[in-house]
């Protein structure tokens, strides 16, 4: 079976390494032939490259929604799914999701949807979410199969888009092992706490508020380090807002980096606040790590974090978050055990080898 898996942008984010495990994974386990396509060239292409998957760049497919360009980009796939002549179009992310489905049904061929967090979600600003309500209704016609990354997802879209219901199948993210590991027996209780997110730096992304509890944290002198880990369109704007903030000597920001799996061991605490969520490969990278986890309760969230017992679930509502903090301070043993248990949950639930056995029964086949 060919696969051609279409995905607007190629940065590296939660949606491109699903895509890029996707067609590894299917072509180890299954034999599938994956075909990338995608708007420019990036981290996602660089990893195909290394796996020897044809990849195609249509410079027309982008994010924002263009009349011209959305149809210079259709155009572009009809023609290349008629030259490569896939079994199946897998897409990935809201524009290709639109414009490879549409594209595929002019083709006659059979397509799949994987929604990473739906645009209508809530915390997503009404107007937007109007426009992709509707979009989803008319595109979702046009697919076999639309696949949830969480249960809240499929909940939402039934709610939204009730004339998919039959079409959708809740399939969790899932990730790869790796040999890298905290190790909690050599844990030091005395040092201050290191705290990590891992995120793009969006307005999805709570950065600012983070920064924001990171100056009360300072000014309660609180044990705590922060660290950031990624890069996007208010990266600028949160160096400068932490350096008016003065909190230079407690937080760090290392950029986009590649090695976050490696690094990740290195801290004790994942944090992640967020206006909305699918269901973030970030947090399945902290368990997987053995990091207890605190985050937002949004989307599919809690479907991972449970809250208590491998991490926190944090309210909108985020005045509680610092006395949270202070508290974990005083006893920094609970680390350790939510931390552990975050391991054993990723091991029971979320090994990337479940995600595709069930892509590959219940949407491909």
């Amino acid at each position: 079976m060919k696969v051609a898996y279409v995905i607007t942008l190629p940065d590296l984010g939660g949606a491109q390494s699903h895509v890029y495990e996707l067609m590894k994974n299917m072509r180890s386990m299954y034999q599938v032939v994956p075909v990338l396509i995608t708007g420019k060239t990036g981290w996602l292409t660089e990893q195909a490259q290394k796996l020897d998957i044809e990849t195609h760049i249509i410079p027309d497919m982008v994010r924002e929604i263009s009349p011209i360009y959305d149809w210079k980009a259709s155009r572009e796939l009809q023609r290349l799914f008629r030259k490569i002549q896939p079994d199946l179009v897998h897409c990935h992310s809201s524009k290709a999701g639109i414009l490879g489905r549409w594209a595929a049904k002019q083709c006659g061929i059979p397509s799949v949807f994987t929604a990473h967090g739906w645009a209508f979600t809530d915390g997503v600003p009404e107007t937007k979410r109007k426009i992709y309500r509707l979009a989803e209704n008319i595109a979702g016609m046009w697919c076999k199969k639309i696949i949830c990354v969480s249960e809240y997802d499929r909940e939402l879209a039934l709610k939204e888009v009730p004339v998919l219901r039959d079409k959708m199948v809740t399939v969790h993210n899932c990730i790869t092992d790796t040999e890298y590991q905290k190790d909690w027996n050599q844990y030091n209780l005395q040092k201050s706490i290191e705290i990590v997110t891992v995120a793009r730096f969006s307005p999805q992304k709570r950065i600012l508020e983070s920064i924001d509890l990171i100056k009360k944290s300072m000014d309660a002198h609180l044990p705590l380090h922060f660290t950031f880990i990624g890069e996007g369109p208010l990266y600028k704007q949160a160096l400068s807002y932490a350096a008016q903030q003065g909190v230079g000597q407690v937080v760090t920001f290392l950029g986009a980096r590649t090695d976050v799996e490696q690094l990740l061991p290195q801290y004790d605490l994942f944090l992640l606040l967020s206006n909305w969520e699918g269901f973030p490969i970030s947090i399945l990278e902290a368990m997987r790590a053995g990091l207890p986890v605190m985050a937002s309760d949004v989307g599919g969230v809690k479907e991972a974090v449970k809250d208590g017992e491998n991490g926190w679930l944090i309210p909108r509502d985020e005045s509680q978050l610092l006395g949270l903090l202070s508290k974990i301070s005083m006893d920094k043993r609970q680390l350790m055990k939510l931390g552990k248990k975050s391991r054993l949950l990723f091991n029971e639930h979320f090994q990337v080898i479940n995600m595709i056995k069930q892509i590959w029964n219940d949407v491909y086949l």
